[in-house]
């Protein structure tokens, strides 16, 4: 055997080796991945996104962040309901398992007047006098609904008189 053929036959298990690591490797990343695509977030077998999300943002859970105790007063397909006390003001919070239910329910309740502080799937009805505490806690965007102004002492009248939107735009 000569020199060369020595250096022949040392390289050639250096490349089995590192051939056979590549393709470990590579299995490894697959399985991996399959293991993501069925059961990671989002996954085949995960619970889905949409009830997930509804049972992280309860009537209960937004009361308690809000720092009162919702008694429920609403339990349908497409609306959960509950009313709590704070301070002298009653505040309703109601959640829905879409953002279609959402929708519906908001663009109905806007009609009557008041303000409402929206999120994802859930909704606020809010009086001048919790507005700001309740979207400094719960995040959100403050609409408010039809202007009632001289029509009697309706609670989504602004008591200033102003009619001020208090998203901040106006």
């Amino acid at each position: 055997m000569t020199a060369g053929d020595s250096t022949v036959a040392a390289v050639r298990p250096r490349r089995t080796v590192r051939r056979t690591l590549q393709w470990l490797a590579l299995t490894v990343l697959l399985v991996l991945g399959v293991v993501e695509l069925v059961g990671g977030p989002g996954g085949l077998l995960a619970p889905p996104r949409a009830s997930a999300d509804a049972a992280r943002a309860s009537v209960e859970d937004l009361a308690r962040r809000i720092g009162c105790s919702a008694d429920i007063t609403a339990d349908t397909t497409d609306l959960r309901q509950g009313l709590c006390t704070l301070g002298d003001d009653e505040v309703w919070i109601a959640t829905f398992p879409t953002s279609g239910a959402q929708t519906a329910w908001t663009s109905e309740a806007e009609a009557y007047g008041g303000s409402y502080l929206v999120g994802d799937r859930w909704v606020v009805v809010l009086s001048d006098t919790t507005a700001d505490l309740v979207h400094a806690k719960l995040g959100g965007v403050i609409t408010g609904g039809a202007d009632h102004a001289g029509h009697g002492n309706h609670a989504g009248d602004h008591a200033d008189g102003t009619g001020h939107d208090r998203s901040g735009a106006g």
